[in-house]
């Protein structure tokens, strides 16, 4: 019977997973989806694409949408490979998976029909353009929160939510595939599968009538995460803090991206847009994090640091504001320009940004990063009482106490070399 050795001393190679080679597969897909994308925009001819950008901001978001795209795909991969069982990495892929094939098909099929590119099979993933379009939102905004960190539904009272949403993705899926919709991006290209006539009709209807549906069961699953938050203790509250907090910067990026839409300021509202596409990379990373646990406690002092230094340059940004529109009232008339004004008002916050910088961070600390603020209190306190003790004892069991409230060890101990 063979044992594992070859020739008496060889171990046998270790034999990959057939689930390793199909997170490997998938990954080299979206890779060489990326790939094309990324050249497809350097070609000549884009020109004829009416919704072509050539402008330096259009490249850019290009490559940042693409950069996220590659973050879910390849953070999915290692997931999957390091833990097959949890089924975060495998939805995580899927998304990056979805995401590149959407934009790849649509691409695809424009550049074969608008620009003549002679390239195979462009009607069959025009055919599945639509389908594309459902798996990455969905996953990434329902099925991966309502699962994280562990795979697994809240409770047997929400299975009845992800029936829901399968339910919808179903139908949405069908829907896609049995009517018509036939000018996407200038391409005129009719779906062979498509019903017509008024059972066409009633089946685009009933969808619309659906989406109201769907925004419930999408706020339901928010509400899911909220109630797990709640619950978690321990291990778990740090891998929902790595998501939540994640999440929070997307949708800040988002709300400023749409404020400044509305505003009509163009120029800012490109670069939120690009500042969104750059975030949202930044979820498969929090991801990956949590469910390996690499590094899983600095969540807290990612966050007292991120939420302090945003507080100083808000409050720095108001008052240089305030300082040069007051003092430019004062002294304009005297000067005959701004000048003035401005440098002074910059003398006056650079003034104010190291003791600012310190109070808001402190206070920042008590609420965001307690378990650090705490241990970081109970070390200068056994400073100060280490400068005044002299017995060697007392000494001991101050350290020792000290170190087990500041970091709480399974076990504490202490060996002093006796002096010959």
């Amino acid at each position: 019977m063979t044992t594992g050795m070859t020739g008496g001393s060889r171990p046998l190679p270790a034999r990959r997973r057939p689930s390793t080679w199909l997170a490997v597969c998938v990954s080299l897909l979206s890779t060489g989806m990326l790939g094309f994308l990324l050249i497809a925009m350097l070609m000549p001819g884009n020109e004829r694409l009416e919704y072509y950008d050539p402008s330096a901001v259009a490249m850019l978001v290009s490559l940042a949408t693409s950069a996220a795209y590659l973050s879910m795909v390849l953070t999915g991969a290692v997931l999957a490979i390091v833990r097959p069982g949890n089924v975060i990495g495998w939805l995580l892929l899927a998304a990056g998976f979805g995401f590149t094939a959407w934009i790849f098909a649509g691409e695809y099929a424009n550049r074969t029909v608008l620009l003549d590119w002679p390239l195979p099979g462009y009607r069959f993933l025009d055919w599945l353009y639509p389908v594309f379009s459902y798996l990455g939102p969905l996953l990434i905004g329902f099925w991966i929160p309502m699962l994280f960190p562990d795979g697994r539904l809240l409770g047997g009272r929400w299975r009845w939510l992800a029936w829901a949403m399968g339910a919808m993705m179903s139908f949405g899926i069908a829907v896609s595939l049995l009517t018509d919709t036939d000018e996407e991006f200038g391409r005129a290209l009719p779906n062979p599968t498509a019903i017509g006539g008024v059972a066409e009709e009633l089946l685009e209807a009933t969808s619309a009538a659906a989406n109201p549906v769907l925004v419930v069961i999408l706020l339901l699953g928010i509400a899911s995460v909220i109630v797990r938050f709640r619950r978690s203790s321990g291990v778990e509250r740090q891998q929902m803090k790595w998501f939540l907090a994640a999440a929070g910067v997307v949708l800040l990026a988002m709300i400023g991206m749409s404020v400044f839409f509305i505003l009509g300021m163009q120029a800012l509202s490109n670069a939120s847009y690009f500042a969104f596409n750059i975030v949202i990379g930044l979820v498969p990373i929090a991801i990956g994090i949590a469910v390996l646990r690499y590094r899983l406690y600095e969540i807290d002092r990612l966050i007292s640091r991120t939420i302090g230094w945003a507080t100083v340059t808000i409050v720095l940004v108001g008052a240089f504001s305030l300082l040069v529109l007051g003092s430019s009232a004062v002294l304009e008339p005297l000067t005959g320009g701004n000048t003035l004004a401005v440098a002074g008002s910059t003398l006056v916050v650079a003034a104010l940004f190291t003791p600012l910088r310190g109070r808001v961070q402190r206070a920042v600390d008590r609420r965001f990063d307690r378990a650090r603020y705490d241990g970081e209190r109970l070390v200068g306190a056994f400073g100060e009482r280490l400068r005044d003790e002299v017995d060697l004892e007392t000494i001991r069991a101050d350290v020792l106490a000290t170190v087990d409230a500041a970091v709480r060890p399974a076990s504490v101990g202490l060996w002093l070399r006796e002096r010959r």
